[in-house]
């Protein structure tokens, strides 16, 4: 190997489904950082997200040769598979009460600035998380800042499964609703 300048993230994953330890190497040097970033926006804390993404390249060296580069583009892969190892970290954490303030609301506004043409149309988003219900807004950002599943907020709020999807449904049309005004 000549270094991880000289191969894709693709072709790296590749080698390192045939065991080449070099290459594994190499890919860490090359992808590690990006996908420490995934980690630590999904963990906010430096520790846990070391953790994971630990547990990250270990499940990377346990399962490239899932990986198939006529399916899509490796670091696209590896991102996916760093968001999940995040996500299952999350659930197996007691599930945090999340307040409504200017960390969560600036979090999802980053989250969701890949299209800020309909966000300018629509309002702030803050503006339009302020306008929702308490239950509403609370579900809405649990599920989509920390990744809880409808189960999980279903026993984080002590209430029946379908009114927690109702609550998100719910919440969602009338997020949509403000954003598109």
């Amino acid at each position: 190997m000549s270094g991880p300048g000289t191969v894709t993230v693709s072709e790296l994953l590749i080698l390192v489904a045939s065991g080449d330890r070099g290459a594994f190497r190499d890919l860490y040097a090359k992808a590690g950082p990006k996908l420490f970033a995934i980690c630590l926006r999904m963990m906010r804390s430096r520790d846990v997200a070391e953790d994971v993404l630990q547990d990250t390249f270990i499940r990377i060296w346990q399962r490239s040769w899932q990986y198939d580069a006529a399916k899509g583009d490796g670091l696209a892969w590896l991102a996916t598979l760093t968001r999940n190892c995040a996500l299952d970290r999350l659930r197996r954490q007691p599930a945090a009460h999340v307040e409504f303030d200017e960390t969560v609301t600036a979090e999802m506004d980053r989250a969701t600035a890949a299209d800020p043409h309909h966000l300018a149309e629509g309002g702030d988003l803050m503006h339009c998380l302020g306008r929702l219900r308490d239950n509403y807004r609370n579900v809405v950002v649990m599920a989509y800042v920390n990744g809880l599943t409808h189960e999980e907020l279903a026993h984080h709020f002590g209430r029946p499964l379908g009114t927690i999807k109702s609550w998100v449904k719910r919440g969602l049309e009338q997020l949509k609703e403000c954003l598109e005004r």
